[in-house]
């Protein structure tokens, strides 16, 4: 019922924004890790003009900044999941409330918290480097990345016993999305000369961290127009930009050679997606996670409800 949602929906925000030694560890992580990502890459820099040789920082610094944020939520998420499940499953065995009313508010109370989260680490992140994607672009990919990271957790946390399995299983988990979302800045091979394995497809697919990589590198690239820095030969050695385009071509092979973002974007292996589509799947692989979610809720730790017949009898 609506009474009943909102009871839980208040109880959910209640109970997130009174944990406050977490929050406050999330909110300097946040900010922390943006900042250091940009000491890191500081090629990265907001004086630095566009060049080829920042291609793998740039690419490095969004891809960083995806698994940081997806990992703090994913384990917040199963840490507060799995303390909450045993109250869940005493409430639940009364039937006060049903899996779908349960993950509905507990899915809108983590909302709030963890987009403003994402947004503080945009918005550090963009205030610290030299990124061209625009910051609406940046925030809106990780706000709904850390929906889908929540999603996850979720779904991890009611398809284990326990929250001490489901932390021991989420690491491993999150391990194989990574190695299957990460993006590798010196580009892909045709799929076509190494086609993966209708495993691994299945897995870059259900990967939160590949769509929201993805989406970010988009809107970096399309339309960059690259300054090349090697182009002016120096009046004491007229060859050594023609040196130095030979070594970045050794350390960086196909990448060094282009002069736009979309040529990027086509050895990147990202020429047929696009930042609204990759969102688009984003959303919804988030809505599979809470599928699954209450699937593990409903079998996996769905207690024995007692009928309205009986629960009457026991009352009288």
């Amino acid at each position: 019922s609506i009474q009943c949602i909102c009871a839980l929906l208040l109880r959910s925000w209640r109970q997130n924004i009174r944990n406050t030694k977490v929050n406050v560890v999330r909110l300097l992580v946040s900010v922390g890790c943006a900042y250091f990502f940009t000491l890191v890459f500081s090629s990265v820099s907001k004086h630095a003009p566009y060049s080829v040789n920042t291609i793998a920082d740039r690419t490095a610094l969004l891809s960083f900044g995806v698994i940081n944020m997806t990992f703090l939520t994913v384990m917040a998420t199963i840490d507060l999941f799995g303390k909450e499940l045993p109250v869940v499953l005493r409430e639940r065995h009364r039937n006060q409330y049903t899996v779908l009313e349960y993950l509905l508010t507990k899915s809108l109370a983590e909302i709030p918290l963890d987009f403003a989260f994402a947004t503080l680490f945009t918005t550090t992140l963009k205030a610290c480097s030299g990124l061209r994607i625009k910051w609406e672009e940046l925030t809106a990919a990780f706000c709904l990345m850390t929906f889908a990271g929540s999603s996850l957790g979720f779904a991890i946390g009611s398809c284990t016993p326990n929250s001490e399995m489901a932390l021991t299983v989420g690491i491993p988990v999150m391990v194989v999305l990574l190695g299957v979302g990460v993006i590798s800045p010196s580009g892909v091979p045709k799929e076509e000369q190494y086609p993966p394995s209708w495993f691994v497809a299945f897995l870059k697919k259900a990967s939160p961290i590949r769509y929201a990589i993805e989406a970010v590198c988009i809107a970096e690239y399309d339309g960059m127009e690259f300054q090349d820095m090697n182009s002016e030969p120096t009046a004491k050695n007229p060859f050594r930009s023609v040196f130095r385009k030979a070594r970045d071509v050794t350390r960086m092979g196909g990448l060094a050679l282009v002069k736009r973002g979309n040529e990027i974007l086509e050895e990147l292996g990202l020429a047929n997606e696009s930042y609204q589509g990759s969102l688009e799947k984003l959303a919804i692989l988030s809505l599979g996670f809470l599928a699954i979610s209450w699937i593990g809720l409903t079998f996996q730790h769905g207690p024995k409800v007692a009928s309205p017949k009986h629960s009457h009898s026991n009352s009288s």
